[in-house]
């Protein structure tokens, strides 16, 4: 009777530990490994851009870009070198963790740095379909989450399907719906739902490789059903942990 007491308490504490050793999946759960994926260190690239209109004309555009972590919180900033009508504009963003992140844009036209409000943050950058805040991304304890399924198929990919609400009050997109690759957590697709519960807004990405071990997107697009107009983007360049000084993403930068 020992010996079956012995068993029966020994096969508990192997079930009970294989059950903690696989987390419960739930929204948060893949939020966190999209938040923790490894980016890299710091990062520089160049990308094309080309914006469509709603009647099919199209402008181009170049910019730079380079990113650090700082002790857990990114700084990021953008500069356009093409065409010259827009060449020279720059957009420094400094993440904080539990605080708002801060934002700076440089217009060489007015010659002076602007600092982007908070309440800002929707609005669109340069022209672009990308605003402020897809720019310098989420803050993951911003949003509360729901996994609607644990397995979809897009474009042959097998992935998670995420909604993000925001815990802001009166937010300009109150659901944000986000297709996550299961092997690499990195979204490829986003619906970004109105007040009236309609898409507004559709982010794609449509090449995916890994560089230097990381799985990095270069080539998306972000679409405004509501303007009719789309942002195609096309990462040339890319080099992951370079060593980038922090002194390059200080406020004089902008002006140089």
């Amino acid at each position: 009777m020992k010996y079956l007491l012995y068993s029966l308490l020994i096969l508990t504490f192997l079930l009970m530990s294989f059950e903690k050793s696989f987390p419960e999946i739930n929204g948060l759960w893949v939020a966190q490994k999209v938040d923790e994926r490894d980016i890299g260190e710091d990062a520089s690239l160049q990308m094309n851009m080309i914006l469509i209109d709603s009647k099919g004309r199209e402008r181009k555009r170049n910019l730079y870009i380079i990113r650090k972590n700082l002790n857990g919180n990114d700084k990021l900033l953008l500069e356009f070198t093409f065409p010259n009508d827009i060449k020279g504009t720059s957009l420094l963003i400094w993440e904080h963790k539990g605080e708002d992140n801060e934002r700076f844009l440089y217009l060489p036209a007015l010659g002076r740095i602007r600092r982007i409000a908070t309440r800002e943050k929707d609005e669109n950058f340069a022209g672009t379909d990308f605003s402020y805040e897809d720019i310098s991304g989420r803050k993951l304890e911003e949003y509360t989450y729901e996994l609607i399924k644990d397995e979809i198929i897009f474009e042959n990919q097998k992935c998670y399907l995420l909604a993000s609400y925001p815990k802001e009050i009166n937010p300009k997109f109150p659901k944000i719906l986000s297709w996550i690759k299961k092997d690499s957590f990195v979204v490829i697709k986003g619906e970004y739902y109105n007040k009236k519960q309609e898409v507004e807004k559709t982010f794609k990405v449509s090449k995916l490789e890994k560089i230097d071990g990381i799985w990095t997107s270069l080539e998306f697009q972000m679409e405004n059903h509501k303007m009719k107009h789309k942002t195609f983007s096309i990462v040339t360049e890319v080099k992951y942990n370079q060593g980038i000084p922090e002194q390059r993403f200080e406020k004089n930068e902008l002006e140089r």
